[in-house]
């Protein structure tokens, strides 16, 4: 369906008949082995999973308040089952 858009232009198609890629023959048939590949991926650099609750300040300051809560909760809980 675009293709027959490109030919009704006619100066479309001439510039894009002009432009000519070359892609090298080594990159096409360079193949990495499968410890570059684990390496690679090992040095990928990953998401921060918390971003997003550290960027606001309620997000911060409910990630420092969790644990003391948590901590304040399990002894309350252990109190109450002796």
């Amino acid at each position: 369906m675009l293709k027959n858009e490109f030919n009704k232009e006619q100066w479309l198609k001439d510039s894009l008949d002009h432009d000519k890629v070359e892609i090298p023959k080594q990159l096409i048939t360079y193949k990495k082995s499968r410890w570059q590949r684990f390496i690679q991926y090992l040095a990928s650099p990953t998401k921060d999973p918390l971003e997003p609750i550290c960027s606001s300040l309620v997000g911060y300051t409910s990630l420092k308040l969790l644990p003391i809560v948590t901590a304040v909760f399990i002894t309350i809980l252990q109190i109450l089952l002796q």
